[in-house]
C-alpha cells in the first residue's frame, strides 16, 4: 500500500479514502492514493476466493 497523505487526511476524519471528499485533495495526489487502495483491495478478494476455491 502506498503511503499517502490522502490515506493519512481521511483517517484524521475518520474516514476512508472511498468516504472522503475529492475536493480536499489535489486530483493526482487523490487518484494516486485510490488507484493504490483498489490494488490492495483487488489483491485481498484474489486471496479470499483463491482460499474458498473459487479461483
Amino acid at each position: 500500500m502506498l503511503k499517502s497523505t490522502a490515506i493519512s487526511d481521511a483517517g484524521l476524519t475518520k474516514q476512508t479514502l472511498y468516504e472522503v471528499e475529492k475536493s480536499a485533495f489535489t486530483r493526482s495526489t487523490y487518484d494516486r492514493a485510490l488507484e493504490s487502495l483498489d490494488a490492495v483491495n483487488a489483491e485481498i478478494v484474489t486471496l479470499i476466493h483463491r482460499a474458498w476455491g473459487r479461483s
